[in-house]
């Protein structure tokens, strides 16, 4: 049983193992990194602003970028609130975007003339996002849909009834978001516009289930060929890979947790009709647009439902969810006018699942054009989490996984927004294990196979027949920026799961009889994990008493507990053969591994820390933990203060983790792009110190976090 305590002294550390570097700074204040390009601030600028960025008064500005020449101190915070500036995002290198007057921004950098290391205006070149560069998208002539970020919700009212002065068409407008359709002049006048955060091209939201079947193909099961409940094997809900048995044989199934889905519907919308799997346990909401009900005509959101919460009642108990005594509440986006999700505010969405008391947010959609970025809907995420820290919001992280250069592994950098936010949980899809229903084809037999996974070892592979395999489909990291996602994977190949009794839903993969269809996709990977995560949060406030555990320390439960499959389901067989994963975890195609939600229900001799005081800027927390012989493993996530959608780096508050032995040495972590970090000290025993600092905190002051460390 290991001994875990807390402590105040600060340790002196003899040698130092730095176990794993990501790093995008180089010379400290000097640069200011934006998607547009980067600025050096002892250079000259653009537009005239050089040398030490005095300020033109004749270009009048209420937004602008301070940059110190170290990282930002407790002093400059406190005197950037003392001038009157209002800071608003952090930008790297050491830079923060505020409000304010030229003559505050003079009174700061007479005040601070040591530290500040520039002061200029928040010109239009640095919101224009350079996916407008691509093609036809920018096209002189034609118009499309753009989507603005303004830097404060009261502003949008205003900058939207100038749009529509200029004769600019707005769609839509609500919190910090405007869509509206422009040509190319009009995009260029729109980020001139004070309070213009970010401009980009409206990306069109889709559901996650892989669609890898010609048109038509998916069907119902012959009348004689309908199968019995009694074939079934255990697998097919893929909650059995998952080891989520384990957790219910102690009680753990979700009881008293509610979690929140926004999809296509449930079912026929009506809490007193409704699929036996749901009854006394669902609601619903309204999102779509034009739509008036939260019935399910599509049938994707009945499923993703089932593999949440449904009770299996209707197949005698064989094909329940993750969680099958939580309650769950349907976020209806489809539009019965546009035949599709409708996703416009994920803030409003995410907001009414809190109201209705859901600390779990599943959503199985996402966007594939510009991948791996970090834009405008994975702010929004990062937004709300950061300022409702209790709230976990999971994610598809997409189907785009192809091998198009012919090598024989699945290509990097395909993960969709906004499963690219930094707090939320996102999932890719590992295989399931079942030989019969669903597809059963080689992937290379599959909708355009031979082009996405034409080549060997994964053109012969099947989709369920290797459960510490991954779906070929799925989406892999990293995003733009360098941070790992997906942060997990859970089953996403031939699930079945609940079926919408609406007249014109869809049999997916194919059906299995009027009550259950086959699925796959990260769509049907992520709200397994949601229902885990349910499973995760029931337990640390009943058994471990934490009355109201943070998202982040469910989600690092989560990630810590998780199964390694390295190194794939090809075996080690190398890099140039094809090998499916090539180091052990943390990695790029399945982050932390697969979710065990036995091993993540049971904590016994486990270091569980939920820090919400944080640290700021070089504070220190030492905590002490003594184990017994094993691998010691440590991971530390916190919930990061929302990104500028106009900077390359989205990590805005960095902190380190290191473990250090009796003797004095030291296993540290240097991660300059993630949120989270993790180690492990191999034949680790005795006592050991684990610290968690404050590397640089410029926004919010403290940063709170979580701290799981085990030994096995």
């Amino acid at each position: 049983m290991a001994n875990v305590s807390r402590m105040n002294e600060t340790a002196r550390i003899s040698i130092i193992v730095v176990s794993m570097v990501f790093s995008l700074s180089a010379g400290a204040g000097e640069k200011l990194r934006f998607k547009t390009g980067t600025v050096s601030t002892t250079k000259p600028l653009v537009r005239g602003y050089e040398g030490t960025f005095s300020i033109d008064a004749q270009k009048p500005s209420r937004f602008f970028v301070i940059q110190f020449k170290t990282k930002i101190q407790k002093a400059d915070q406190q005197a950037i609130k003392a001038a009157g500036l209002k800071p608003l995002r952090y930008i790297p290198d050491d830079a923060l975007l505020v409000e304010g007057t030229l003559e505050q921004v003079e009174a700061l950098k007479k005040d601070r003339q040591q530290q500040v290391q520039a002061a200029l205006p928040f010109i239009s070149e640095w919101k224009l996002s350079p996916a407008f560069s691509a093609g036809s998208i920018f096209n002189a002539r034609s118009k499309q849909t753009v989507v603005i970020r303004t830097l404060d919700t009261q502003l949008t009212a205003p900058i939207a009834q100038q749009f529509k002065a200029l004769g600019i068409k707005v769609d839509f407008s609500k919190g910090r978001s405007i869509a509206a359709v422009m040509n190319r002049d009009q995009i260029r006048l729109a980020s001139e516009v004070e309070g213009v955060e970010w401009v980009q091209p409206a990306p069109k939201m889709e559901l996650m289930h892989a669609q890898i079947l010609d048109d038509g193909a998916a069907s119902e099961p012959g009348a004689a060929a309908e199968p019995s409940y009694d074939t079934l094997t255990g697998f097919e809900s893929g909650t059995k890979i998952m080891n989520v048995d384990g957790a219910a044989a102690r009680g753990v199934s979700g009881d008293g947790q509610i979690v929140a889905y926004a999809d296509t519907g449930l079912d026929r919308g009506d809490v007193a009709n409704i699929h036996g799997d749901f009854a006394g346990r669902a609601d619903g909401q309204v999102f779509g647009m034009f739509a008036t009900s939260w019935e399910d005509p599509h049938g994707h959101g009945t499923h993703v439902g089932g593999s949440i919460a449904g009770s299996g009642a209707t197949s005698g108990g064989r094909l329940a969810g993750s969680a099958p005594k939580a309650k769950l509440i349907s976020q209806s986006m489809w539009s019965p006018v546009l035949n599709n999700i409708t996703p416009q505010s994920i803030s409003e969405q995410l907001a009414a699942a809190e109201g209705a008391g859901a600390l779990i947010d599943s959503n199985s959609w996402g966007s594939t054009r510009n991948f791996g970025a970090y834009d405008a809907f994975a702010v929004q995420v990062d937004e709300y989490t950061f300022a409702h820290p209790e709230m976990l919001v999971v994610f598809a992280a997409g189907n785009s996984g192809v091998d198009r250069d012919k090598d024989g592994r699945i290509d990097p950098g395909s993960v969709s927004s906004p499963s690219t936010a930094k707090n939320c949980l996102s999932i890719g899809a590992s295989e399931n294990e079942v030989s019969t229903g669903g597809i059963q084809l080689p992937l290379s037999k599959l909708r355009n196979g031979m082009e996405n996974w034409g080549v060997e070892p994964i053109a012969s592979d099947l989709l369920s027949n290797n459960k510490n395999g991954l779906a070929a489909f799925s989406s892999r990291g990293p995003t733009q920026d360098g941070r790992i996602k997906p942060d997990l994977v859970a089953p996403g190949t031939n699930i079945l799961s609940t079926r919408s009794k609406h007249p014109t839903a869809q049999v997916i993969w194919g059906a299995f009889n009027a009550e259950y269809v086959w699925g796959g996709g990260t769509s049907m990977a992520t709200p397994l994990a949601a229902g885990a995560a349910a499973l995760v949060r029931e337990y640390l406030v009943k058994v471990k008493s934490i009355a109201r555990p943070s998202g982040a320390l469910v989600k690092n439960v989560l990630m810590h507990t998780a199964f390694d499959i390295f190194p794939g389901q090809f075996g080690a067989i190398g890099k140039e053969k094809g090998q499916e994963i090539l180091t052990p975890r943390p990695t790029l195609d399945a982050g932390f591994g697969r979710v065990d939600a036995d091993r993540a229900t049971r904590l016994d001799g486990i270091l569980l820390v939920d820090e919400k005081g944080g640290v700021g800027t070089d504070d220190v927390q030492t905590y002490r933990f003594e184990a017994g012989s094993g691998r010691l493993e440590a991971t530390l996530v916190w919930t990061d203060a929302p990104g500028s959608p106009t900077a390359s780096k989205a990590l805005v508050n960095d902190l380190k983790l290191e473990v250090i032995a009796a003797d004095g040495t030291a296993v540290a972590v240097q991660d300059e792009i993630n949120n989270h970090e993790f180690l492990k000290i191999e034949n680790a025993s005795g006592l050991y110190k684990i610290r968690v600092s404050g590397v640089n905190v410029p926004m919010g002051g403290r940063q709170p976090y979580s701290l799981v460390v085990s030994v096995q």
